[in-house]
């Protein structure tokens, strides 16, 4: 049984040895065959590989020529994560050090040794009220708000950051491989500068829960 932090986790990027970058076939041997397997590496493959094991899911990137390797990995269904720690897959226990589905966008951004590398996104891809935490470019951390109205501009400060650290849901956290695209770098490609007017640094979203 491998056993990981999420603290260390949420400051790595890896769940122990269990990494981004990692290849199909040193997964399988930290975590054995996955509970359920979408895709098929190339040259057959008319999917992407995707992988399931439980509350852990693996995406694979196949680079022309070259092995799969892991694009990200994904703790997704953050409502059955309770207690002192989970089995997030059969043979991985994550430590939770306190983290749970009620966890604030800010117990995330505190548990950040190095808080200059966190942003916050206060709208989703839709510009609908919702929380992204960033941690460098590989790692993001979503908050869902339900059914709400698109913010056209941003709305005062405080009071806006406050509603969403205290309405927001954690929804899942991914982290990419450095060689993938991840959400936010295919965001800013497409629509440049759309998402700057609504993205504070980690320390600016602390600072306005304190106005």
């Amino acid at each position: 049984m491998i056993r990981a932090s999420l603290l260390d986790f949420l400051n790595t990027g890896c769940l122990g040895p269990v990494r981004p970058g990692a290849s199909m076939e040193e997964i399988v041997a930290l975590l054995g065959e996955p509970t359920k397997a979408i895709g098929e590496p190339a040259p057959h493959a008319t999917q992407q590989p995707y992988w399931l094991y439980g509350d852990l899911e693996i995406s694979f990137a196949q680079p022309e020529g070259a092995a799969p390797f892991v694009e990200f990995l994904q703790i997704d269904r953050p409502e059955r994560l309770r207690g002192a720690a989970r089995r997030v897959a059969p043979r991985l226990m994550l430590d939770l050090h306190g983290f749970n589905a009620r966890s604030r966008p800010t117990a995330f951004i505190r548990a950040v040794t190095e808080i200059d590398k966190v942003s916050v996104c206060l709208v989703d891809i839709a510009q609908y009220p919702a929380v992204t935490v960033h941690v460098g470019e590989e790692m993001e951390i979503n908050f869902d708000l339900g059914a709400d109205d698109p913010v056209e501009t941003l709305p005062p400060l405080a009071a806006y950051v406050q509603r969403l650290d205290g309405d927001a849901r954690w929804q899942d956290l991914y982290v990419y491989d450095p060689r993938c695209r991840t959400s936010q770098r295919a965001r800013e490609e497409t629509w440049p500068g759309r998402y700057a007017p609504f993205t504070l640094t980690g320390r600016d979203y602390l600072a306005a829960l304190e106005r």
